[in-house]
Parts: structure tokens; sequence; C-alpha cells
């Protein structure tokens, strides 16, 4: 396999001067604690990043992640090579992690197209869906909605379904499919296209890694877990992140399951998932407009009028208060962090006076 057929366009190839002579253009196909699987396409090494590389990262999402384009150098050496450079990402996909402290992981680098898994099963759920269109859309990145496990419904209400997230999500687009029966298996394998870099995103238990499975077409390659009747959710069967190529040459990047997806900072994510809002935006009374119980506000009016679905508002209304509540929890820990700064910077000047 070429670079260029394993995804290395113009887009990377004019970030490589002449300065870089000895260096070998691969990219990341694993990353472990400290190490990363580098490929040219051809040979898979094992690299570690430099120090100057760690020292020049501003945060952990300067550090490559799967996806990469990097530049190593003694990538033919027996022992491991050392990323010198991280090409400029052209997409990355990142979340917010889990907890109260705002901090982002990147998912991975340099997507084309992602298929964002929801299952047809007690797990599935329109305002998560949203979420993660939310998510994809801000990284610029084409969404594709895959519905498993279609096999549980009759035809109707796969009808009904489809036609409930097009109500809430008009451009979407939505392939139905079953990892039991197969059905719909075929298209949704025919959306594989060689050169081009994929990923698939959703909740445990959904089917990533079964329908990773099929379009491998070896059953035991990737590990899978049951999934819970209760809640629809299922354990965590992939906990890394890795780099496939199928038989056909269209490259998959496996994720793990998301406990949570923050949304913090992602204000043109929104306005792309929810365009009909954001078009009606301007026509508001106020340009400041908050679009919940405002004097005047063209958004709510059209939702009296049943020109946008009121659930799909909601999710509006909530993720954007969610937004807002990180904006100002990120501002107040500024706040604290530069209290601090000045309270520890006066006690240096102190005990330097008293010295």
């Amino acid at each position: 396999m070429t670079l260029e057929e394993f995804g290395f366009t113009a887009w990377f190839r004019d970030q490589v001067g002449s300065d870089n002579t000895g260096l070998a253009v691969a990219r990341v196909t694993a990353v472990h604690k400290g190490e990363c699987e580098v490929s040219d396409g051809e040979e898979t090494r094992t690299a570690k990043t430099t120090g100057r590389l760690r020292h020049q990262a501003k945060s952990k999402l300067d550090y490559p992640t799967v996806g990469d384009w990097v530049l190593v150098k003694d990538f033919d050496h027996e022992d491991f090579g050392s990323i010198q450079t991280v090409l400029k990402r052209q997409t990355e996909l990142k979340r917010k992690t889990a907890g109260r402290t705002i901090r982002y992981q990147l998912v991975a680098a340099n997507i084309d197209i992602a298929f964002i898994m929801q299952t047809l099963d007690t797990g599935y759920n329109l305002q998560r869906l949203e979420r993660y269109l939310v998510m994809v859309n801000e990284s610029d990145i084409e969404p594709i909605i895959l519905l498993s496990k279609s096999d549980l419904l009759s035809k109707t209400e796969l009808e009904s379904k489809v036609a409930e997230i097009h109500e809430r999500m008009p451009d979407a687009r939505v392939f139905a499919f079953s990892n039991t029966d197969h059905t719909g298996l075929e298209e949704v394998m025919a959306l594989f296209q060689p050169g081009k870099t994929y990923c698939i995103v959703g909740s445990s238990g959904v089917g990533k890694t079964t329908l990773l499975n099929n379009l491998i077409g070896e059953e035991e390659y990737l590990f899978t877990l049951p999934v819970r009747d209760k809640d629809g959710k299922g354990l965590h069967s992939t906990t890394w992140r890795e780099l496939i190529t199928l038989d056909n040459g269209a490259l998959v990047i496996d994720t793990p399951g998301m406990r949570e997806l923050g949304n913090i900072n992602v204000t043109d994510g929104i306005h792309e998932t929810f365009d009909d809002i954001a078009a009606l935006a301007p026509q508001c009374r106020f340009n400041d407009c908050s679009h919940i119980d405002t004097l005047g506000c063209a958004v709510a009016e059209a939702v009296a009028r049943g020109e946008i679905a009121k659930a799909r508002y909601n999710n509006f209304v909530r993720l954007m208060q969610e937004i807002a509540a990180q904006e100002h929890s990120a501002l107040e820990k500024r706040s604290k962090d530069k209290d601090f700064g000045h309270f520890y910077k006066s006690r240096q000047n102190g005990n330097r006076n008293e010295s």
C-alpha cells in the first residue's frame, strides 16, 4: 500500500519540507502507554515521541493520536523510532473527558467520515444522537447515521424510526442494518471507500465491534461483550483506538464507547446540527436573543407554528444551557487560578524581602 492509498494527501505532503531529509513519513495506527505504532503503508514499527516534542506540547491534544501523520527518525531500525513532528491535522475528533474538570481527549485525527451508530433496541436515544452530531459537525467531519439491530423492528416500525430522525435532523444520511441477519449490511459496507479514513462512534453496546468484525470478515478478530437487557448498555469491548485497513483499502479507526460527550465551545457544531434554528435566529427582534421565553423570538414562533419539532427545540435549548454552564465554570476556574497566581507571587516576593 502506498502512502497515498494510506490517506496521505496533498494537504500533508505540502507540510514535508526539504529540511526533513532522513525522516520517514508514517501514520499512527495505535497508541499505547508512551508508545505509538506507526506505519508507512507497508511496515509497522514502534516509535516514541521525543522529549522536545513533549516539551513543546501545550497540552495532551498536541501528542500523537491515532490517524495522525508524523515524521519519524530511525523508522527502519530494529529499536524504537522517534517521532520528531506531528503534521498539522486536517480534522480532529475530540470530546470532553468525564468529570467536572474541563479537559479534552482526542478521539482520532484526520477523519473523512464519522459513522454515528445508534441501536434500535432499548438504547435508542435521539438526544444522544444529536449530541454526537454536534461533536462531529464541530470537527468539520461528514456524519452518517447507522442504526443497528434493525432485525428487532418490523418494516413499519423501522420506517417510523427513520422518519423520526429525519424530522429532528432533516439533512441526516441514515442507514439501518442488522449484524445478526445481515439485512442492510451490504449497503453499509459499500459506504467504506478505498483511501478514505472513517471512524465509528457510539455508546457501548451499539454493535461497533461486531460491525467491524463483519467488515473484516473475521468473527474473532475483535473481542465483543454482551449487552445488558435492562438499559441496552454494553461493557467496553474496545478500550483503545486502532487504525484498521479493510480488504478494499478503506481505513477505519475503531473507538471506545463514550461515557460522556461534553460540548463546550462547539458553537459551529451546534449551528451546523441545528441549521434550521440558526437560519431563523437573525429574524429575532433582539440580536442577543436566547430563544427562551424572549419577546419577538422567531425560533419560538416557528416552534409554536409546528415548523420546528418541540423535542428538537428542547434539545437545542438544553445543549445551549449546558455550554453556558460549562463556559461559566471554565471562567470561574481561570479566575481562581489567576488569584492563586497572584497570591503565590506575593508570597514569593515577601520571602525575598525577609531575606
